[in-house]
């Protein structure tokens, strides 16, 4: 389906026959091809069918100098083409990789929705490519990209439209009404979704809590005209949904049936960077037989799109002066938009873009899952058989597959610490893993230090990374704990599972160790995993747990 959308493409060409009167005789114009992220190509389809008929590309006897091409092709695609595949752009020689057949032809113009889109192929694009990228100095236009709420949810007093981190405008949001949801395009699609994703992940990456603001059933549309389309298919999700999408869209519109959709009032996150779509020459290498016709036909439409042609076509759609971020139709009046926000955001960098797009694609990978085996001497009763606490992680190891990494710790307080490690954080082949279990797991006597034992469980897995990978902590005990899981201690604990956002699943082999205000329910509830015990079919019930989380195993 992506591939369809983003082959979409107009031809504009100029008159093939009699233009300035019966006696002349236009030759056919030099065609130019323009790429450009999937959420402008309406815009700049428009722009170059009014330059098509403009002085700038018209001769003194009525011809054209120039035909355009518009299409738009999905953002992440294009970005590794011209990074890594421009040979086989120009010269296809396989099904595997063939740019011409995914993307579209060699384009001769490039229009992201971001200068950090070029900066990003720059940086990192093959030394032998045969694409050399030429950007101009200014952008076109400007759009921030807006969390466009439904106007019954929209906040209020004005001051808390613009000004603060989306993350914090989206708990907002979920405070005035708890059914409120978010949804954002596809960010390896169209720029406006990574640019979101941007201020999703914030300055410390936090990708699992992120994508959790944005979760939704099914994949996110395509783009953000495509997003606004499809929300009022149900009202009752049109209603409750705020949207991240151009602020543009707002204004112009997006071409899809004429419905009914829920009136939307734009918010100004202030992390969240702005759409600023760049003019890119793109030179192929031998591609110099009409170079200097190419070449000005390519510097007239890039003057007429940032001259005064241009800008009207962009007020119209809406979008800002790229120098002073003001409107460029004033005299707009749109309730949706406010026009006297705070300050906006900088243009995205090339390394937030990169390592956004980098952690969006890792999130969901492979799973990692630390185990927590209670080997004090309480536990004695409850440790043969395949419902024991051996039997019991040996069994859950069947819903980790070969790219999941977990650990299993013995957690009994020997004097060298509150646990010693069963089996390495790492890869296993399950037989592995099972053989660790049986050869190293057994009953001490010593008690548990559940306390720090989960402390250290947590360091271990925020040094892992949020990196978007599901994690889980399992921790297998009686429920035994004493003093050593309650008053400061508990809530120590209880601060850390709410902090850290890894969820702590408890298999309490005992009845009764999952009743309200129990220090195990608690701990699971703050974070956001479930207890389990007598009450529970636990072997099964942990079994899901752990292949919601792992790969499967092979």
């Amino acid at each position: 389906m992506l591939l369809a959308l983003g082959m979409l493409g107009v031809g504009l060409y100029g008159p093939l026959g009699l233009a300035g009167g019966d006696d002349t005789h236009c030759d056919p114009p030099l065609e130019l091809r323009v790429l450009t992220d999937p959420d402008l190509e309406e815009a700049f389809r428009t722009a170059a069918d009014a330059y098509l008929t403009s002085d700038a590309n018209t001769t003194d006897a009525g011809c054209r100098h120039t035909g355009i091409t518009v299409h738009s092709a999905g953002s992440s695609d294009v970005v590794d083409a011209l990074r890594r595949h421009t040979d086989d752009w120009k010269e296809p020689e396989g099904d595997e990789v063939n740019p011409q057949r995914d993307i579209g032809p060699q384009p001769d113009v490039w229009i992201p929705g971001s200068r950090a889109e070029v900066d990003r192929v720059l940086e990192e694009q093959d030394t032998d490519a045969v694409a050399e990228l030429e950007p101009a100095e200014s952008p076109l236009a400007y759009s921030p990209v807006v969390l466009a709420v439904p106007d019954h949810l929209a906040p209020e007093p004005l001051n808390e439209v613009t000004g603060r981190p989306l993350t914090t405008m989206i708990d907002a949001l979920t405070v005035r009404a708890e059914d409120a949801a978010v949804r954002r395009p596809d960010p390896e699609f169209t720029d406006s979704g990574l640019l979101a994703t941007v201020g999703l992940y914030g300055d410390a990456s936090a990708v699992a809590r992120g994508e959790a603001m944005v979760a939704q059933p099914g994949p996110p549309s395509p783009t953000a005209g495509d997003l606004l389309c499809a929300l009022p298919d149900d009202d009752a999700v049109d209603d409750r949904t705020a949207a991240l999408v151009p602020e543009f869209l707002l204004i112009s519109g997006v071409d899809c049936e004429d419905i009914t959709r829920a009136p939307r009032t734009a918010l100004y996150p202030a992390d969240v960077p702005g759409m600023d779509p760049v003019f890119v020459r793109v030179r192929w290498d031998d591609g110099d037989v009409d170079a200097v016709a190419r070449d000005a036909s390519v510097a007239s439409f890039h003057d007429w799109l940032a001259g005064d042609g241009g800008r009207e076509v962009f007020a119209r759609f809406g979008f800002r002066d790229p120098g002073t971020r003001e409107p460029l139709d004033e005299d707009q009046d749109v309730d949706a938009v406010k026009y006297a926000p705070s300050p906006l955001d900088e243009s995205a960098g090339r390394n937030e873009m990169e390592q956004a797009l980098s952690a969006y694609q890792a999130y969901g990978g492979p799973g990692r899952v630390l185990f927590l085996l209670d080997s004090s001497g309480s536990m004695a009763g409850v440790w043969q058989g395949p419902s024991g606490g051996p039997g019991l992680l040996r069994q859950t190891l069947g819903g980790l597959g070969a790219d999941d990494e977990y650990g299993a710790w013995s957690v009994a307080d020997t004097g060298d610490g509150p646990y010693e490690t069963l089996l390495g954080f790492g890869r296993h082949a399950r037989e592995d893993a099972e053989r660790a279990v049986d050869e190293r797991a057994r009953v001490r006597d010593a008690s548990a230090d559940p306390h720090a034992a989960l402390l250290a469980a947590f360091d271990e897995m925020e040094d892992r990374g949020d990196d978007g990978r599901p994690q889980l902590i399992v921790h297998i005990t009686d429920g035994r704990h004493g003093d050593r899981l309650s008053g400061g201690r508990l809530r120590e604990v209880l601060d850390r599972a709410e902090a850290s956002r890894v969820p702590v699943t408890v298999a309490v082999l005992g009845s009764g160790g999952c009743d309200e205000g129990r220090p195990d329910r608690r701990i699971a509830d703050v974070s956001g995993g479930r207890c389990l015990d007598a009450g529970d079919d636990v072997g099964a019930a942990l079994h899901d747990e752990i292949a919601r989380i792992g790969t499967g195993d092979d």
